[in-house]
């Protein structure tokens, strides 16, 4: 057996890792690629260039770095499993989140273009899955260091607590998507040319993806604080209405603004950050609003039979 097949049997991210060094090696390369090729050669935008590269760079080193010390047994017991492993994992996940909001801003000219779409496919996404690979690295580090299953425990900590999580993160994505086009495209110091500023309309729909994505991150913040002090101080009676009320506000108002916001004229128009967290945002708030009918529907057919103990929350 080799060691690269002794360390994949023993630790359980080396896939991860794995992964990991794939991702930041495309991503390095294309950032490299992007910069080369970029019209963005302001001051403010060529040193956010060189930062991107710098991150992607670390990245690939790191990552690296891990993915052989996987085939050195002495050496690797030295940082895998340990806290070492884990705030190198930080310190990924820094990079990666810093990169992905350098590479996805408009004014930087890398993974999008002018108008917010995407102009390096490459870059985008393997950016937001180096991302979500150092955050799958993460939970599984917590997992077999601590003990901590964050995924189990968002599944079995109580019912839909997972998709209200989800819908806060997208809820954030959005507004913080939205306000950045906004400060870019319609802002009093854009940084971009008087032909990409926006039109009343497009700062307008701007405007109404931050305040729908606020509402949509604040609700969802709300449920999963009271879902998680559920396990804690028993049931609320009122949890269950509020989730019907929320979800349905949250999907109606994901519904009602998605037209506007991926319209023509709309800053998620072009496939970026925006368009995929308020169709994301829509798809969860519907998913929200179809478990809290079921349970509803199941809770009302078992005290139409005379059944105990149903739980809604």
């Amino acid at each position: 057996m080799t060691s690269a097949t002794t360390a994949a049997s023993t630790s359980p991210r080396f896939g991860y890792w794995v992964a990991f060094f794939i991702f930041s090696t495309i991503t390095l390369g294309a950032t490299i690629e992007a910069q080369a090729h970029t019209d963005r050669l302001s001051p403010a935008a060529q040193s956010n260039q060189r930062y991107a590269v710098a991150c992607a760079t670390i990245l690939f080193l790191l990552s690296i770095m891990v993915v052989i010390l996987h085939t050195k047994p002495l050496l690797s017991s030295i940082i895998l499993g340990t806290k070492i492993e884990g705030f190198i994992i930080l310190v990924l996940i820094t990079f990666w989140t810093a990169l992905v909001a350098i590479v996805s801003d408009t004014r930087h000219g890398l993974a999008t273009d002018s108008s917010g779409s995407i102009a390096n496919g490459n870059l985008y996404y393997f950016s937001w899955a180096g991302l979500a690979t150092g955050v799958g690295l993460l939970t599984s580090f917590l997992r077999s260091k601590f003990g901590f299953d964050l995924g189990g425990e968002l599944r079995s900590r109580a019912e839909r607590l997972q998709q209200w999580v989800w819908a806060g993160m997208l809820g954030l994505v959005q507004m913080g998507s939205s306000a950045r086009l906004f400060d870019n495209h319609c802002g009093q110091q854009t940084g971009l040319g008087d032909a990409e500023i926006g039109t009343i309309t497009f700062c307008r729909r701007c405007q109404l993806g931050i305040v729908i994505g606020i509402f949509t991150a604040i609700f969802s913040v709300a449920i999963v604080g009271f879902k998680l002090g559920v396990s804690r101080n028993g049931k609320l009676p009122w949890l269950f209405t509020a989730e019907i009320v929320l979800s349905g506000m949250i999907a109606g108002g994901q519904a009602g603004s998605v037209g506007f916001l991926t319209g023509q004229e709309g800053p998620a128009a072009p496939l970026n950050n925006l368009y995929y967290s308020t169709w994301g945002a829509l798809a969860v708030g519907l998913v929200l609003v179809g478990s809290c009918v079921e349970n509803w529907s199941t809770a009302k057919s078992s005290l139409r039979d005379g059944e105990e103990g149903v739980s809604l929350t």
